[in-house]
């Protein structure tokens, strides 16, 4: 799912590993875990805030990469 790859990746650009996200979410890295490897397709919306303020950004700046995703992966299937 692309709300894994999305935090992957703005973690990366920030040099922030899912450890760190983990202890400054509160998110178990359980849970951080399943949804970066696609084992949990759906994530509340609460975990994914939480998530983003791991990272240091906005939700909405989660999300609007995970959108960017999709729409690369759907052109690529095409």
């Amino acid at each position: 799912m692309a709300i894994g790859k999305a935090i992957l990746l703005m973690a990366k650009e920030r040099n922030i590993t899912k450890y760190r996200i983990s202890k400054r979410s509160g998110v178990t890295q359980t849970t951080l875990g399943e949804i970066t490897n696609g084992k949990n397709t759906n994530p509340t919306v609460e975990t994914l805030e939480k998530i983003a303020i791991g990272i240091g950004i906005p939700l909405s700046e989660l999300l609007r990469k995970a959108e960017e995703l999709e729409k690369e992966e759907a052109i690529e299937n095409e």
